[in-house]
């Protein structure tokens, strides 16, 4: 993975309990009580009961049908604070990747929003169950990733939209 030269966070603390105790303070300080807005100007949400779900990972993505069996992802919490970094886009070039399915009358249903970055750092955004405000996003996982699994992504969805670095 290409390095954006971002920081990543490494708390120190006496005993791994205490050091995910950090990262988590730190979730809700920077993100769950914070206004985040994306590069538009579009609001993102993030609920405290996400992170378990967002920096957990499972050991064997292929076989685990999406459950996380490593309780606290180390990779994932030292870039937690790539995630408002790569929502603001700036110095990075990132494509918004579409992920939709079909619902109970076989119409396309958009799913999913993947931001994808150039150093291949993704953040996994759903729409806001909110009818009246299609703009709001909510926050799911961010998480760096193989270039095999990107391209995995992209052959089942559209890109949306393309930032490039100035």
């Amino acid at each position: 993975m290409a390095d954006p030269e971002w920081p990543l966070c490494e708390p120190v603390a006496e005993c791994a309990a205490d050091r995910w105790a950090l990262y988590r303070q730190i979730y809700l300080a920077e993100y769950v009580k914070a206004d985040v807005r994306d590069w538009a100007g579009r609001r993102v949400v993030f609920h405290a009961p996400s992170f378990e779900h967002a920096f957990s990972e499972a050991s064997n993505y292929r076989l685990s049908a999406g459950v996380h069996d490593v309780p606290y992802s180390e990779e994932r919490l030292k870039r937690i604070y790539w995630i408002k970094l790569a929502l603001a886009g700036a110095g990075i070039n990132l494509e918004v990747i579409a992920q939709t399915r079909k619902d109970s009358r076989g119409r396309d249903k958009k799913r999913r929003t993947l931001i994808v970055l150039d150093n291949r750092y993704v953040v996994v955004l759903e729409p806001a169950p909110v009818p009246d405000d299609k703009s709001r996003m909510e926050f799911v996982t961010a998480f760096p990733a193989q270039q095999a699994y990107l391209d995995r992504l992209r052959r089942g969805a559209q890109v949306v939209e393309r930032r490039q670095h100035k």
